[in-house]
């Protein structure tokens, strides 16, 4: 694919949907494999929210009408992260969806319901610590599939850095596991700074933190 035409904007309430099926194709399509479109929806959507209303910064790349990435930052103040009102209500009403969906949910639907949530936990009591990287979290990054390795993605985190300078943070930091592609951070010139081993249930599972010049 050749990312010439691509447009970067600002996500608006229509992008969610878009968002969700690029998160979804990546993450949760074992639930639509199982026959559970009701479920594969909400996870999409509810992930998405939870992303986008920490995420002041919201940037979606956009070809001919269609989304086919977006990166969305957050940022913190006194070490706590600041929240973005336009996406507010939406996440509050899925998040009870979603809560009362779980309720009910084996333990593979729960963990990717909340995964990202937990992963959020872990970000804050980092960002907590005062760490020189903790002024700023690229929150999540998507690319159509069809796209990756295209230079979308590196597009992307260039046009967060420069927003990320505008609102005067000089360093950032996101997050990452040992099922992930991480390496794509490696390739960005970021440097693994931390590791937490507390969502470890036994099957080694590891979150990295990388952290990078803004």
């Amino acid at each position: 694919m050749n990312i010439e035409g691509i447009t970067l904007r600002e996500a608006v309430a229509d992008d969610l949907d878009a968002i969700a099926l690029i998160y979804n194709s990546l993450w949760c399509n074992w639930i639509r494999k199982a026959g559970a479109w009701e479920d594969w929806a909400l996870c999409g959507r509810f992930n998405a929210a939870m992303q986008l209303q920490r995420s002041p910064i919201t940037l979606v790349a956009e070809r001919n009408g269609a989304v086919v990435g977006a990166c969305l930052v957050g940022v913190f103040e006194n070490g706590a992260p600041v929240k973005n009102p336009r996406w507010q209500p939406v996440y509050e009403e899925l998040l009870a969806k979603a809560t009362e969906r779980a309720e009910t949910a084996d333990e593979d639907l729960e963990g990717s319901l909340f995964g990202d949530s937990r992963e959020k936990a872990t970000a804050d009591r980092f960002a907590a610590t005062g760490d020189e990287y903790a002024q700023a979290q690229i929150n999540l990054i998507v690319i159509k599939p069809e796209w990756q390795g295209a230079g979308l993605g590196r597009r992307l985190v260039e046009e967060a850095r420069r927003r990320m300078g505008e609102e005067g943070r000089t360093k950032f930091f996101l997050m990452s596991d040992n099922r992930s592609n991480y390496h794509f951070y490696d390739h960005l010139g970021m440097a693994r700074i931390a590791e937490d081993h507390s969502q470890d249930t036994g099957d080694n599972f590891i979150v990295y933190i990388y952290g990078g010049e803004a």
